[in-house]
């Protein structure tokens, strides 16, 4: 009988232990971002998850990387980016500029390796009259210069 408990107490441990047992890990959802290069200049689309709440705030970030060993310089305005969610049937819901992370009409200059957030989108998840969207699947696209970025997400 004393072997059955060793046995049982091994076995909860080994099993316990693997990684895909982890409740909190499992729970976890991880950053999803696109990713495009022209020239030196790596740009970055991301969302911090995959999942959002029909009343939550819809985030996403634009960030360019120099991947050069020289200083880049970008001319970024407000009107260099634009955005827009649709739904599964690519009807626009609501869209726009997003917020300048960096001050107007000034050059940016990146140094070697460096990174910059330049927009932020931080907005409400509403259609176009302001009305909260019905949970289901949307696609979050970013347009810069003559790259697009496409990210799936899903509102519950």
């Amino acid at each position: 009988m004393r072997y059955l408990y060793l046995a049982l107490f091994i076995t909860l441990i080994i099993n316990g232990c693997k990684k895909n047992s982890n409740p909190v890990e499992s729970a976890t959802n991880p950053a999803l971002s696109v990713i495009q290069v022209s020239d030196s200049m790596q740009y970055t689309f991301a969302i911090p998850r995959d999942v959002f709440g029909i009343h939550d705030t819809l985030s996403a970030s634009f960030i360019a990387y120099n991947q050069s060993a020289e200083p880049e310089t970008l001319m970024i305005s407000i009107e260099s980016f634009h955005w827009s969610l649709k739904n599964d049937s690519g009807r626009t819901l609501m869209g726009g500029p997003p917020l300048l992370s960096i001050p107007r009409s000034q050059p940016l200059i990146l140094n070697p390796h460096q990174s910059k957030e330049i927009f932020g989108l931080y907005q409400a998840i509403t259609d176009a009259s302001g009305a909260p969207v019905i949970a289901g699947s949307y696609t979050l696209q970013g347009l810069f210069d003559s790259m697009s970025f496409t990210l799936d997400l899903s509102l519950q």
